[in-house]
């Protein structure tokens, strides 16, 4: 048996031994022979620390130069303020920790270095989160809104808390479901009626819980009212626009309107005359259909010179709910203005501040008046012509 020069047994090394064996012969090494540390265990990023929670984790090198301690040091003050700490900072040990109650939230950076006994140095970032306690989840969404038969539905039910946040729901319509990691919920559904549901919100271990009912049913719908010109000239024709809103489509069909004057009253289903009045005051409702927007446009002509009050009636759809305006007051139309003489080009002008008075406005009686006169004098003219 041969042996290496004693040398190496004064360097701590073991010997290497060789052993012949006939004509084949075979080397034994030291299991460290050659070995040099490689990595540091455990991989970035370490797992997130928590706010005033006791946190350790510890650090390992892989194939140190026999197997011996090694010399830990870390990135100089990148876990300041935090809470924690590295030991052995610039000491020499088998291992290497972080420790400690965590103060301060955000993510930090920290390079750590390993060097063994053969001096061969390694070293490895890790990224660290320090992050808020658990929190236990709350769906700050308002309930879901109504569900219109045939119509595809989607609410987004939102829920606070620590992520990951997961949901549920029970006792939803037929055809709708919830979406476990977004909280949608979505689908068509055409079972009417009204669904008790409950919605959760899962997180940290723990459910928040929102009690609600669903309707299941037909939208309601907003209608307004704008006409132009107001106020308007006896003679003009007006124009009337009617706006229906709500649901996830535009309402279709007919709307009605009701024009009335002082003292008279809008016919059924827009109003409700009281038993016992004359059909003189109960004028004749007007109609036009909605266009695919929810919007109608209706004309009113020959109306007569008076304050008159409009209001409109939606009978609802498939999908949407009957409705009524509010009442549109003092729409007005006025008596007609008559353009000023003409003033001779020999007349005097007025004088500077002077009052002028003002053209007047006749009403129907008055125009009905001056009509018989001039039909009388016109008369007059013709049989003195005779």
């Amino acid at each position: 048996m041969l042996t290496t020069r004693p040398r190496l047994a004064a360097l701590g090394i073991p010997a290497l031994s060789l052993t012949r064996i006939g004509a084949a012969a075979l080397i034994c090494a030291a299991p460290w022979a050659g070995a040099q540390i490689t990595d540091i265990h455990p991989r970035s990023p370490l797992p997130d620390a928590t706010i005033r929670q006791f946190y350790s984790v510890t650090f390992t090198p892989v194939n140190p130069y026999k197997g011996l301690p090694v010399l830990w040091t870390i990135t100089p003050g990148c876990l300041d303020g935090t809470g924690l700490n590295f030991t052995p900072q610039n000491g020499i040990a088998n291992s290497a920790r972080i420790t400690g109650l965590p103060a301060l939230r955000g993510t930090f950076d920290c390079t750590i270095v390993a060097q063994d006994a053969g001096d061969n140095v390694v070293s490895k970032r890790y990224e660290l989160s320090i992050v808020r306690g658990c929190v236990s989840p709350r769906i700050i969404s308002e309930p879901p809104t109504g569900v219109e038969p045939g119509v595809p539905y989607s609410f987004t039910v939102v829920a606070a808390g620590k992520p990951p946040i997961t949901f549920a729901a029970l006792g939803l319509p037929p055809g709708l479901a919830i979406d476990p990691a977004t909280g949608v919920i979505a689908g068509t559904t055409a079972a009417a009626g009204a669904y008790s549901v409950t919605v959760i919100a899962n997180g940290c271990g723990r459910s928040a819980i929102q009690n609600l009912t669903l309707v299941v049913g037909k939208a309601p719908v907003s209608l307004t009212l704008s006409n132009a010109p107001n106020p308007a000239v006896f003679g003009q024709d007006i124009t009337v626009d009617v706006h229906a809103t709500g649901g996830a489509v535009a309402p279709s069909g007919t709307v009605l309107l009701c024009v009335i004057a002082s003292g008279e009253f809008c016919a059924a289903p827009v109003g409700a005359p009281p038993p016992g009045t004359p059909a003189s005051l109960i004028p004749p409702l007007v109609s036009a259909t909605l266009d695919a927007g929810g919007s109608a446009a209706l004309t009113l002509t020959g109306l007569a010179i008076q304050n008159y009050v409009l209001q409109a009636y939606y009978g609802g759809d498939g999908t949407h709910d009957p409705a009524a305006s509010a009442s549109v007051d003092q729409f007005v139309i006025k008596g007609v203005v008559f353009p000023p003489a003409r003033r001779s080009l020999n007349a005097p002008a007025a004088a500077p501040g002077a009052s002028v008075e003002p053209i007047p406005t006749l009403s129907m009686p008055m125009l009905a008046a001056l009509s018989l006169a001039i039909v009388g004098i016109a008369a007059g003219r013709v049989r003195r012509r005779g």
